[in-house]
């Protein structure tokens, strides 16, 4: 047994039948066995394996076991979790397995090439020319975010408007912000403490101004939560463990690893500046998507407040935060600050291509599932058999290659969406799940049986 299987085999990590974690944030099934080690780096085409889910998860969890995070109507009913994911044992798997799931996480990061940024000079020019390239171009005094009403939306908001069922696709783009948004700026006070002068007391500013000032109402959380709520989504902390893709958990472990690991002040403290420079666009994007999609039935005072707020927070973080760093710091740290908006640059690249990759295939479950079955006559491997039962352990997976999921006997459920309404299967009938999609499977008849092989098309 590895200290990955010792993990696993945890109660809090064990899958349970809950298909939504609703009251307990302790519970989050892991369910990936087999996953490989993790002694080469991951790369980009293997962003999306099973093997960095696996490491994304535990990552997740060891980082947020340093958080405090109790259920909104009390801990009495989960106390005993509550003491396993903080206790001893618990602390001392994270601690083994951490520094090595880093190494395999991040550092395929160091891979992407940054341009020669040396002077405080060329910081600046080369910060306004990636925000632009990004869409949040300075106004016409060259240092102050503007919010641009585009005649269209593009990206991710764009892909929800159109997509067949947007709604469905609107809520699993809020889950996915909803593994930060609910604990909103708790990687951020990693950093606060110190001594580090003036910048330390800019990014102050950003995180009270997060945490409202003190005002629970005001709380940025607090606002999201009211928002997710609005469209009919759960509010408990990671409710939908099951439905964080790949690239979301690993985005956000990207800033929790920066702020427990020091050395990464200066990428950390330039990824910021960059995202609190787009946030303003892109909450205001985000607003007008849940008005296009839901009406008056979404509540957007958390895009609103962030389209406005953030319009300050870039500027401050990139004048006072970025080039403050870089004047008192010297050549000896563009580099690094550098180095923070590359990587979080291509993030978020990733995590755009992930998201509208897997509502692209969740709205076409049924075309996949008439091309899975055409595929399945021709395929020569039986593959491996599970059986399934309602109220058996679920838990959510991904293939690194193409699948074919054949219903064998009776019926299934498939989650691709966090929906209460999942696409059903029939004997069958067989899904063909592109490499890296995120699902999960449920048996609907009292007995059904699954056969999963690989695809040549």
């Amino acid at each position: 047994m590895t200290e990955l299987d010792d993990y696993q085999a945890l109660p809090i990590f064990r899958p349970g039948p809950e298909v939504y974690l609703d009251a307990n944030p302790y519970r989050r099934p892991i369910a990936l066995p087999d996953a490989g080690d993790f002694t080469e780096p991951v790369t980009e085409a293997e962003f999306l394996s099973r093997r960095h889910l696996l490491a994304s998860r535990v990552l997740c969890n060891a980082y947020e076991s340093e958080m405090i995070l109790l259920p909104e109507d009390g801990v009495g009913p989960v106390k005993s979790d509550f003491d396993l994911f903080y206790g001893p044992e618990v602390r001392r798997l994270h601690d083994g397995l951490r520094p090595s799931l880093e190494r395999y996480s991040f550092t395929f990061l160091e891979r992407f090439p940054a341009p020669e940024v040396r002077t405080v000079e060329e910081l600046e020019a080369y910060f306004l020319g990636e925000v632009e390239d990004a869409g949040a171009p300075p106004d016409a005094s060259g240092n102050n975010p503007a919010v641009n009403v585009l005649p269209r939306l593009t990206g991710s908001m764009a892909a929800i408007t159109e997509c067949p069922d947007a709604e469905d696709a609107a809520r699993l783009n809020l889950i996915q912000l909803s593994l930060d948004g609910l604990t909103e700026a708790s990687a951020m006070a990693g950093n606060l403490a110190g001594f580090y002068g003036p910048e330390q007391s800019e990014l102050f500013k950003v995180f009270t101004d997060e945490f409202g000032y003190g005002l629970y109402n005001a709380k940025h959380s607090t606002l999201f939560r009211e928002m997710i709520a609005s469209i009919g989504l759960r509010t408990d902390v990671h409710a939908y463990w099951n439905f964080y893709l790949t690239s979301s958990l690993a985005g956000a472990n990207y800033f929790n690893y920066l702020t427990k690991n020091h050395r990464g002040v200066f990428r950390y403290m330039a990824a910021v500046s960059y995202l609190e420079w787009l946030f303003a666009q892109g909450f205001a994007d985000m607003g007008r998507m849940l008005r296009a999609v839901f009406g008056d039935r979404a509540d957007t005072r958390y895009t609103d407040e962030h389209a406005h707020i953030d319009i300050h927070h870039g500027r401050m973080t990139f004048e006072n935060l970025l080039l403050g760093l870089a004047r008192r710091h010297g050549e000896a740290v563009v580099p690094d600050l550098v180095r923070g908006i590359v990587e979080t640059k291509e993030l978020l690249r990733l995590g755009d291509e992930d998201f509208q990759a897997q509502i692209a295939w969740a709205s076409s479950l049924e075309e996949h599932t008439r091309l899975g079955t055409k595929l399945a006559t021709s395929a020569d491997d039986d593959g491996t058999v599970t059986g399934l039962r309602p109220g058996d352990p679920f838990s959510t997976v991904v293939h690194d290659g193409d699948r074919l999921v054949e219903v064998t006997a009776g019926e299934v459920a498939v989650h691709a969406w966090a929906t209460e309404g999942p696409h059903r299967m029939d004997e069958g009938e067989t899904l063909l799940v592109p490499a890296g999609r995120l699902y999960g499977l449920r048996a609907v008849s009292p007995k059904a049986e699954i056969a999963v092989r690989p695809t040549t098309r």
